[in-house]
């Protein structure tokens, strides 16, 4: 544990930390971060290749109605023995016959109606989709991730100019009060809380510090930093006015990603539902054989056969296999709707409230900057009267601490502005691409 001796040191290298991490990094802008999220962040590259995976499944399920083509070259050899005659218990006249047959074949077929490959591929298509939604639910969620995350470090950077503000404050107040005390115009208790309130601001300078690691530490995971880095952002943000009447509800569920995922999910188990029952419908498919054979490697006598194939399952499963798969099937098909239905409710909910909170954050912005400017008016003014006798050191440092306390309620309130703009755009929809 450190003692009271060490804490001037600790407090210097810690600042000195926090200002030679902004002297050397490059800072970085809002739009360089969404460039190195949207190239580097891994869920959003995760989902991309799950996107791609599905895409590649639906197009491969075409092939079950493309021609199937196979060609083989088999030698088979065979011995057969001939009948003889028995004369005095001997056997005579028998025979044993040697044969080779090569034999070369040509195997095509093509599927003509196949209900369960259709089946199959509609349910790839309804993945394929449902990949594409979860894909820009993952672009919205990294955006929203990116909101936090910058406004955390933009944040921390000021909070530890403030907090440096703010120890410069006390420390000049403590000066002031240990003259007042040392000529006998102010108490000791008097001095040993503006002592106290100086080592409250050490810590707050200290804990800036702390927090703005964290803050590095944060944004880099969302750009994809596999280890630590020194990030520093720069920039101003301007958030413009939100209009007073209510979102278009109906639009903006719509075209919400999370909607468009399970819309997908729905479509997906319709055609789970039709694959259980295509096992009753007929398939047709067409063959054709054409083959050569002979004694040698390379046979010449032709042969060819051509079917055509028609198939009626009627059983295959059971007697109640497709019964109970399409019942299971439509259970989950009305799950499916039930849950859209659900989340159009809870997205519904979720717009409104964002929309509501942020524009209480832009307000908010507005009341804690006017408070801000009365404090530091106060505090000029409060100082002079202080100073002159004519204000009690209780009414003083009142006036001190609500000074304080607006700053870092302004500060706050700047990053509870960004926070709620993010999630207004998570609201409605809106993906890292977009910005």
């Amino acid at each position: 544990m450190f003692n009271q001796s060490w804490r001037p040191l600790l407090l210097a290298f810690l600042v000195a930390g926090v200002a030679s991490a902004e002297e050397t990094a490059t800072p970085l802008t809002w739009q360089d971060c969404v460039r190195l999220a949207a190239q580097r962040n891994p869920d959003l590259l995760s989902a991309q290749r799950a996107m791609e995976a599905s895409h590649a499944q639906y197009h491969g399920s075409f092939s079950a109605f493309f021609p199937q083509l196979s060609l083989t070259n088999s030698y088979t050899d065979s011995s057969q023995s001939g009948g003889g005659t028995v004369i005095n218990g001997v056997v005579s006249g028998t025979s044993r016959a040697n044969s080779g047959l090569w034999q070369a074949q040509a195997n095509t077929s093509l599927s003509v109606i196949n209900p369960t490959a259709w089946a199959t591929i509609r349910s790839n298509s309804a993945l394929f989709d449902q990949s594409q939604a979860n894909f820009r639910v993952s672009a919205t969620t990294v955006l929203l991730n990116l909101y936090k995350s910058y406004a955390g470090l933009l944040y921390a950077q000021e909070q530890g100019h403030v907090a440096q503000d703010i120890y410069t404050l006390w420390k000049t107040n403590a000066s002031m009060i240990g003259l007042r005390y040392d000529s006998g115009r102010e108490s000791k208790g008097n001095r040993m809380r503006t002592d106290a309130d100086l080592l409250q601001a050490q810590s707050g300078l200290a804990q800036a510090g702390r927090d703005l690691r964290v803050a590095q530490e944060s944004l880099g995971q969302v750009l994809g930093e596999d280890h630590f880095r020194t990030l520093v952002v720069t920039g101003t943000w301007s958030v413009a006015a939100l209009s007073p009447e209510p979102p278009d509800l109906d639009e903006l569920i719509n075209r919400e990603p999370r909607i468009l995922a399970q819309s997908a999910l729905v479509r997906q188990n319709r055609a789970m539902l039709q694959s259980s029952r295509s096992t009753l419908l007929p398939t047709l498919s067409l063959n054709y054989n054409r083959g050569w054979q002979g004694d040698s490697e390379f046979p010449t006598t032709p042969s060819w056969v051509f079917s055509g194939v028609a198939a009626l399952p009627l059983f295959g499963g059971g007697p109640t296999a497709v019964f109970y798969a399409s019942s299971a099937a439509k259970r989950n098909l009305e799950k499916a709707e039930l849950d859209l239905r659900s989340l159009r409710n809870q997205v519904r909910t979720d717009i409104l409230s964002a929309w509501s909170a942020y524009a209480q954050a832009q307000e908010q912005v507005q009341v804690q900057k006017a408070y801000l400017d009365s404090g530091r008016q106060r505090r000029e003014e409060s100082d002079v009267r202080y100073r002159s006798g004519l204000m009690s050191y209780e009414e003083w440092q009142l006036v001190i601490n609500d000074l304080v306390n607006f700053e870092k309620s302004y500060l706050k309130s700047e990053q509870s502005l960004i926070l709620a703009e993010a999630q207004w755009r998570f609201a409605r929809g809106e993906e890292l691409a977009q910005r």
